[in-house]
């Protein structure tokens, strides 16, 4: 039940933030949404380090939504699980350094942020 209460907050916090951020840098449009969206849902078991793409998410979001972003992650266990998970496989790959966390995913794209932002 409890786990179902969490989900129920993290859906509800999912459809208030929808924040559109136009960059050529990251793929498709990218929200809040659908970089929480995308490490919620991530098949870790299946993640291949040698095709994707490791993107900022400074470069693609604005300081208040990643302060959203960072926020939800912290509350949600499904997600803060899976950004563990795949950022020690990032860290271990050489890809991220040991002061990134990975914070969405969308597509083949990994997006990080500082540990001190």
């Amino acid at each position: 039940m409890k786990r179902l209460r969490y989900l129920a907050l993290f859906a509800a916090i999912l459809g208030s933030f929808v924040f559109a951020s136009a960059t050529a840098a990251a793929p498709k449009q990218t929200t809040v949404g659908t970089l929480l969206g995308g490490l919620i849902t991530v098949n870790v078991s299946n993640v291949n380090v040698e095709v994707i793409d490791v993107v900022d998410v400074s470069d693609v979001l604005n300081d208040a939504n990643i302060e959203i972003l960072n926020n939800v992650l912290n509350n949600s266990p499904i997600a803060s699980n899976n950004s563990e998970i795949l950022t020690n496989l990032l860290r271990d790959a050489n890809l991220i350094t040991d002061n990134q966390i990975v914070v969405g995913v969308l597509g083949g794209t990994f997006f990080v942020t500082d540990l001190a932002q």
